[in-house]
């Protein structure tokens, strides 16, 4: 079993899972096949002992869940956009004629909107990535001497700034809703006869109450439900890696939707920890008041994350579940019990995250049948994108090393790293 603690998030129709120095996306493409991605995690800024450091360690695993999160969000939007848009253009008896910028803003409007019904993670604040691992890349597709295609390619000019929008959308409706209204809120009844502690009090109950009004909300939505499906779907195959056994459907589906390390868990902890730290604020100013909350984001993310840490590894212990208790509670809101076909693409994204890190996939595990995800797989047919590579293509057919004899390519690193990855 691999010694490194994996974790992911939910994408649109698809999973994202992060190993020790790369991460895996498998996206169940709209043809019914499934499709497949690398990306490395150990260049750059990311490789540096330094960002594996206790409280440095949960805010790189945020900004990994923001911004790369964001955008392998938008490339799952654009396989689902271009689908709705083929299927516009046939029944109006002809050729879709979108074009790459309208497929963009088809799948930033579908980002948008799951950004807005899904806050399966606090805002904390948002980053460049150039140098941290942006290109993804097949190492069994990639012919010797071609460039690997960016995690960008095939968005068309839209994607800088649909990335670009949902970063400034999620950064501000999260620190907007979850950070100042609760304050507002709060100012405006107890506030005006106590200014202390429970101002701080009341302020919390407050923004645990919008919290969990908010996630009910959501969760009433169809697509909505589906991702919380697909979120259930990475939990399982989680569990399943952990417990040792084989990575088959039949086997994740003996374990529960809900996993200690999830980022709905953090959440709450994050909820948790920020009515002590605004308590120790104290009385300011209301401009002072609103400055706090908004500078004390990450530093109460980092607390929490290590929190996190620390109940995941002591999990054993009657005292500790208990106090973690709340957080496997909202979790029977934000995972929902997934049908096959999702816990097979979360399978097929943790198998390749395993061999992208160098790991050996459990004896036993399924070969489910999928593909690279191509560039042809995020454009429109209108649009003629970058000139094509004159060297042939990749063989199309699934790598032979997801299989129980699978290759597990170079020897990991034996040496664990200082930071597990979040189950989001």
């Amino acid at each position: 079993m691999a010694r490194f603690q994996y974790g992911g998030q939910a994408l649109i129709e698809g999973v994202l899972m992060r190993g020790r120095s790369a991460l895996a996306v498998a996206l169940r493409h709209p043809d019914g096949s499934i499709v497949w991605a690398t990306e490395r995690l150990d260049l750059g800024l990311r490789a540096r002992r330094a960002m594996r450091l206790p409280f440095v360690r949960g805010l790189v695993v945020l900004y990994d869940t923001l911004v790369t999160g964001t955008r392998w969000l938008v490339r799952s939007a654009t396989l689902q956009a271009l689908a709705e848009e083929e299927a516009q253009g046939n029944g109006k008896g002809g050729a879709a004629g979108g074009t790459g910028r309208g497929v963009a803003g088809s799948a930033a409007g579908t980002v948008l909107r799951s950004i807005v019904r899904l806050p399966l993670v606090p805002i904390l604040g948002a980053a460049s990535d150039e140098g941290m691992g942006a290109n993804y890349t097949d190492p069994d597709s990639t012919p010797p001497g071609s460039s690997s295609p960016t995690a960008e390619a095939g968005l068309g000019k839209g994607y800088a700034v649909a990335v670009g929008g949902m970063l400034i959308v999620t950064l501000a409706f999260g620190i907007a809703i979850f950070f100042l209204l609760p304050l507002l809120i709060a100012q405006a009844t107890v506030g005006r006869v106590d200014q202390g502690f429970g101002l701080q009090l009341s302020e919390g109950v407050i923004r645990v109450v919008i919290f969990m009004g908010y996630l009910l909300l959501v969760s009433r939505a169809p697509d909505v439900r589906r991702t919380f499906q697909y979120h259930g779907a990475e939990h399982m195959s989680i569990h399943t890696l952990e417990a040792g056994d084989p990575l088959t459907v039949a086997a994740a589906r003996k374990y529960p939707t809900a996993h200690p390390r999830c980022g709905t868990e953090f959440l709450v902890v994050v909820l948790i920890i920020s009515i002590l730290a605004f308590a120790v604020v104290g009385k300011l100013s209301p401009v002072w008041l609103v400055v706090s909350r908004v500078v004390l984001v990450p530093v109460i993310a980092a607390v929490s994350y290590e929190l996190l840490q620390l109940g995941a590894r002591h999990r054993r212990h009657a005292l500790v579940r208990w106090l973690w208790s709340p957080g496997i509670w909202v979790q029977m809101i934000t995972t929902k019990a997934p049908t096959d076909d999702m816990i097979e693409v979360a399978l097929v994204s943790l198998q390749r995250a395993l061999v992208a890190d160098g790991n050996e996939i459990p004896e036993g595990s399924s070969a489910l049948e999928c593909r690279p995800l191509s560039m042809a797989d995020t454009t429109d047919a209108s649009d003629p994108g970058p000139p094509a590579d004159p060297k042939p293509p990749a063989d199309p057919k699934p790598p032979a090393d997801l299989g129980p004899s699978a290759d597990p390519g170079p020897p990991a690193d034996p040496k664990p790293p200082a930071a597990a990855g979040t189950v989001s």
